[in-house]
């Protein structure tokens, strides 16, 4: 499959190497060892095996690949995603998948040298465990509106200035992404432990990332799962490294840490959509993981506030 849009009445015959993915249902057979990876992935929930590692999810959540790396949806819960698949060169002719990477400018010049920081989400391998980042809702659907205008004007291809203009709508994404990436608090998902199959505690996972808003307890998600508490921690805990309780609690504060920097929600009602219903159960639970209060999280870190 050609992963490329190529010019039809304007342009006609012309290669713009971006493949704009409505529907991204993570085949890893699609040539992808020759384009890098944008993935939006906008709704629902599920277990990705990425890199030789498998991380759970919530969605809205943003996935970068690069052409060595691979990600297989392995268990979910009604997902939809979009993605961008691009080639280096859309960003600047002169790379390839070897000059992109290392400190040296491997014979590139300066302008080209500075183009590279747009792939850094992509290539640099210190934020190999960032590569899969939980969004808030406003963040998404801004990400959302500017791959969409990617896809319109690939697709559209309404004047013979469609490749420019694609391009040019395909860099403040690219933009947007890299800044997100960049930010020091910017929430990871949970990768998981790595073993041969996260199997039926899979199916407990993708549970407790989608009913982690209700009442739960470890008897009642026994009887659920039909197994008995002893055995469901021991597995739980085999594959995730951590006590089932604990990682709802952590799931929690994730969801929370999101919302509390993206929105202007009250506490309150942060609270109650991850699922705590005591505001001092909340308030000690949140800063024994973050060194703060919701408050003083929210002053520190959300940019609607700024």
């Amino acid at each position: 499959m050609e992963l490329l849009t190529l010019g039809q009445t304007f342009n006609a015959g012309a290669e713009v190497l971006i493949w704009h993915n409505t529907n991204e249902t993570f085949i890893p057979d699609l040539g992808l060892e020759t384009r890098f990876r944008l993935i939006l992935i906008e709704k629902g929930t599920g277990i990705l095996h990425m890199n030789s590692q498998r991380v759970a999810f919530n969605a809205p959540a943003l996935l970068c690949l690069n052409e060595a790396e691979t990600a297989v949806m392995e268990q979910s819960v009604d997902i939809k995603a979009s993605a961008l698949y691009f080639h280096p060169s859309e960003i600047n002719s002169a790379f390839s998948f070897e000059n992109i990477r290392g400190e040296e400018p491997n014979g590139l010049q300066h302008t080209a040298t500075q183009d590279r920081h747009w792939l850094e989400p992509f290539t640099d391998p210190a934020r190999m465990q960032k590569r899969l980042l939980g969004l808030a809702p406003i963040t998404a659907g801004h990400l959302a509106y500017k791959m969409a205008l990617v896809g319109q004007e690939l697709n559209a291809q309404r004047d013979m200035y469609w490749p420019c203009r694609s391009r040019s709508y395909f860099l403040e994404l690219l933009f947007l992404v890299q800044r997100l990436y960049s930010e020091p608090n910017t929430a990871e998902v949970g990768i998981l432990s790595a073993v041969a199959s996260t199997g039926e505690m899979g199916e407990v996972i993708l549970y407790l990332h989608t009913h982690y808003n209700e009442k739960i307890n470890l008897n009642d998600l026994a009887r659920h799962f039909h197994t008995n508490r002893t055995t469901l921690s021991r597995e739980f805990r085999a594959v995730t490294g951590l006590p089932v309780m604990t990682y709802l609690v952590n799931l929690r504060v994730h969801l929370a840490s999101l919302l509390l920097r993206n929105t202007t929600m009250l506490v309150t009602e942060v609270m109650q959509n991850v699922g705590f219903i005591d505001d001092t159960h909340f308030t000690r639970t949140f800063r024994k993981y973050t060194q703060s209060t919701p408050s003083e999280y929210r002053q520190r870190h959300c940019w609607m506030l700024q």
